[in-house]
């Protein structure tokens, strides 16, 4: 963990497309992988649920969206740790690190425990802001309230883990991120289906392996980032570390990916709602699917994440060049990873679904729709990964704007629309997502290429 992948080493204007595509397969592959560890927690939950019925796919799926729409919003956070982090280290700033995690985990903790209080007080009403289906909503509040108990470990994790990221020791995150699924999975069917004496808590007991699983992470990670060489590199617990200084520019760059990501979840959420005009097969099937079309997106996500440091720490170096260089070498590697995972969505849905879902309806409804999502990962890689080479700069603002304009302003209109109005169903609606994917490619295309995001000035 002492090797810095980039800074060791000439800047990424000047080296060999071979070794900086080497450099960004190395740093992006334990970011995927810990992404992909982390969706699989869903996925595992989705895969375990399934197996209770219909009602309590739809209620975890529902609950799973209102998480994310508060809890999301605030691990966007982690998106200004990374980026700042990086540049300090490009900058040759590694003492200021510490600084860095310290605000990043003041403001997320603080903003958490306010989330906590009211997903653990309200969930019924919050369940009830998206399902009129009784049962969904009973269903959807247990889990709701247990998801909630462990909010604040989870984002002391993902802080912890932006820091590590931007530093560029990104086996950290994926190491630790790893475990805590692998202990998920257990508690999973530990507390789902009651085993080994336990009582069966059904999809209450999914909520509690997950928030179990995060309060270990949060210890672990807590415990690395405190070893007496990582803590006295970058001043992990100096007193001066809280800087009033620095939180106007944090936030500066923060708040835009929070805003994004809850103009994101309540889209999808509008979205499901409508799915639910259409029937609750349509909203069970939508949740699989994007289970499923979740596990493609890791690539982008992951690649995008690797930019973003690689960009930050360049222009930390004053390297321009490189930041764009690593910017087009990430697309590249996205968009052959998304490909593979396109390949599979266009031939092989039907099985690929079978393993969530014994139903034949929700098999038969759900082939059409993954398909649609393999004909779109290649466009889809390039507005990922572009994104992150853009935060990496500090763009925060610009991808917001896309996004919420693509995302929030587009798909529920053209989602009831397609599905309602015009009487397309299920398939009607999914091709307002597609839209929305499409559109926000097209947008970050445009930014990266015609925006001086290089010359962006954090602080």
């Amino acid at each position: 963990m002492s090797h810095d992948l980039i800074l060791d080493g000439p800047p990424l204007g000047e080296v060999p497309r071979r070794r900086l595509l080497t450099i960004i397969i190395k740093m992006a592959t334990p970011i995927v992988l810990a992404s992909l560890s982390q969706t699989l927690m869903g996925l595992v939950d989705t895969l375990m649920v399934g197996r209770l019925g219909e009602a309590p796919l739809a209620g975890v799926g529902l609950a799973t969206l209102l998480f994310s729409a508060l809890a999301s919003s605030i691990k966007a956070v982690d998106v200004a740790t990374q980026t700042f982090t990086a540049r300090r280290m490009g900058e040759g700033r590694d003492e200021a690190v510490g600084a860095v995690l310290a605000t990043a985990l003041g403001v997320s903790l603080m903003a958490g425990v306010l989330c906590m209080g009211l997903g653990m007080r309200w969930p019924e009403v919050m369940m009830g802001l998206v399902s009129s289906d009784p049962v969904v909503c009973e269903l959807g509040s247990q889990y709701l309230f247990y998801r909630y108990a462990g909010l604040l470990p989870l984002l002391i994790f993902l802080m912890t883990k932006g820091m590590f990221d931007g530093i560029g020791w990104t086996g950290t995150g994926m190491v630790v991120g790893i475990g805590m699924n692998l202990l998920n999975l257990v508690l999973n069917w530990l507390l789902i289906f009651g085993k080994l004496g336990l009582p069966t808590m059904g999809v209450a007991g999914a909520a509690l392996a997950s928030t179990m699983s995060a309060v270990l992470a949060a210890a672990v990670i807590g415990g690395l980032a405190l070893r007496p060489k990582i803590r006295k590199r970058f001043r992990i617990l100096c007193r001066t570390n809280f800087q009033p200084a620095l939180i106007g520019p944090f936030l500066r760059v923060a708040w835009p990916p929070a805003l994004q990501t809850l103009g994101n979840i309540v889209a999808l959420l509008v979205f499901f709602f409508i799915l639910g005009r259409i029937s609750t097969l349509a909203v069970a099937a939508g949740n699989v699917v994007l289970r499923i079309a979740s596990l493609s997106f890791m690539p982008g996500f992951g690649v995008g994440a690797a930019v973003q440091t690689l960009v930050g720490q360049s222009l930390g170096r004053r390297d321009p060049r490189g930041a764009r260089r690593a910017a087009w070498g990430g697309v590249w590697v996205s968009v052959f990873f998304m490909g593979i995972f396109g390949v599979f969505f266009l031939l092989t849905p039907a099985g690929l679904l079978r393993l969530f879902a014994d139903a034949p309806a929700l098999v038969q409804a759900g082939t059409p729709i993954l398909r649609l999502m393999g004909l779109v990962q290649i466009i889809d890689a390039v507005g990922l990964t572009l994104a992150g080479a853009l935060r990496g700069a500090g763009a925060t603002r610009r991808v917001m704007a896309v996004d919420i304009f693509t995302g929030f302003g587009l798909l529920p209109a053209l989602a009831y629309l397609f599905g309602v109005v015009m009487d397309g169903g299920l398939i009607g609606a999914w091709l307002a997502l597609l839209v929305w994917f499409t559109l926000f490619s097209l947008g970050m295309t445009f930014l990266f290429l015609r925006t001086r995001w290089e010359e962006i000035q954090l602080c």
